[in-house]
């Protein structure tokens, strides 16, 4: 990736491509908003959160979805999805929400189904040495190319609910 890398073009991607997964008659319903920021980081280690148009190899970039159900109604089966953009690594450990959710990580995980698979952290991922042997190894951050959360709960009417994850830019 070049020295400094258009916010635009790792951040639009994600904000495009993150997905909600819910009943047809709760999608128009739903209220969702995509946010991110860059991570700077004082000397005394207080984060900030900035607003910046370029990034450089190793920095932190912070993403926020916001949803909020706008009806009276509660909303069953929530499923939010973003990508890990092309050219940064996700950051294990960084997701968060604020309902109660089961995370998950896609990557490939089986060399012989061919695909991206689902799977909670710690997840493991099956490597075919030359010979033909079979070991199981933790999947690496690089590897993981999106992110979920499948809420536990309902989301009532009026609430909002806020999924956020981090990447480092490669």
């Amino acid at each position: 990736m070049k020295q400094k890398t258009q916010m635009r073009e790792l951040c639009l991607g994600v904000a495009a491509a993150a997905i909600l997964w819910a009943p047809a008659a709760y999608a128009q319903q739903l209220s969702s908003q995509f946010d991110y920021r860059v991570v700077e980081q004082a000397d005394d280690g207080t984060e900030t959160l900035v607003e910046r148009s370029s990034v450089k190899p190793g920095e932190v970039i912070h993403y926020t979805l916001t949803h909020e159900n706008t009806t009276e109604d509660q909303f069953e089966g929530l499923v939010i999805v973003a990508p890990v953009p092309e050219g940064v690594t996700f950051a294990v450990g960084s997701e968060q929400s604020s309902a109660p959710a089961v995370f998950e990580i896609q990557a490939e995980l089986e060399p012989e189904i061919p695909g991206l698979e689902w799977a909670t952290l710690p997840a493991m991922r099956k490597v075919v040495a030359e010979d033909g042997t079979e070991r199981m190894e933790p999947v690496p951050a690089a590897a993981i190319e999106a992110v979920r959360w499948t809420y536990e709960t309902a989301l009532m009417g009026g609430e909002t609910a806020f999924n956020s994850y981090r990447v480092q830019v490669d």
